[in-house]
């Protein structure tokens, strides 16, 4: 998966006048705090990713901003396990996982601390009453109101310099990517799902 932050920025690529709901559901989905039951959230463990996204995607009503964010934070997690994590495991080797975390964490940080508009949004994210969050496989909106206080406090409170492994230009370059292939896919989606309706 990627960091909260790339999440945002994809979002906000996508929509750049997106409601705060539509922001919310892109970062909802890592509310999970289980790794095996995040990886069932984010279709990690059948066979075909993206038939699943696509059913989802079919599924969820353009009208429903929390719906889509999550929607489009699946899609982008599914994009960035091929493009970046796959690739980063194959030189980090058995112990990837550690490494990987950091330099998430580091990805995050960094773009919190040089994008007044991430943290904006985080501030926005968190004047909203959970009672306002719409359903968020395998987590409660308890659980995602205190997963984004403690994000949120953790950039506040650690500023570092950018990942190696994912600098600034790979962030840029995977979200200018997956922001086209996104919008092209879901209204491939859209059509479907209106078709289905008319029938």
């Amino acid at each position: 998966m990627s960091g909260l932050m790339v999440h945002l920025l994809l979002a906000r690529r996508i929509r750049p006048e997106g409601s705060v709901m539509f922001f919310l559901g892109s970062i909802a989905p890592d509310a999970v705090a289980a790794w095996k039951e995040k990886d069932i959230t984010h279709f990690r463990n059948v066979l075909d990713r993206n038939r699943a996204l696509a059913d989802l995607a079919i599924q969820t009503p353009p009208s429903d901003d929390f719906a889509e964010g999550i929607l489009l934070h699946l899609y982008t997690d599914w994009r960035w396990d091929i493009l970046a994590r796959d690739e980063f495991i194959k030189i980090a080797g058995d112990d990837w996982f550690i490494r990987y975390r950091k330099e998430i964490s580091l990805t995050d940080s960094y773009a919190f601390h040089h994008d007044k508009w991430l943290q904006d949004i985080w501030e926005r994210m968190l004047s909203v009453n959970v009672s306002e969050y719409g359903p968020i496989p395998g987590a409660t909106a308890v659980e995602l109101k205190k997963f984004i206080e403690g994000y949120y406090k953790w950039n506040v409170e650690n500023e570092t310099g950018p990942s190696a492994a994912f600098p600034p230009e790979f962030i840029n370059n995977f979200i200018d990517k997956t922001a086209e292939e996104y919008i092209q896919w879901r209204t491939k989606k859209y059509d479907i799902a209106e078709a289905n309706d008319d029938r």
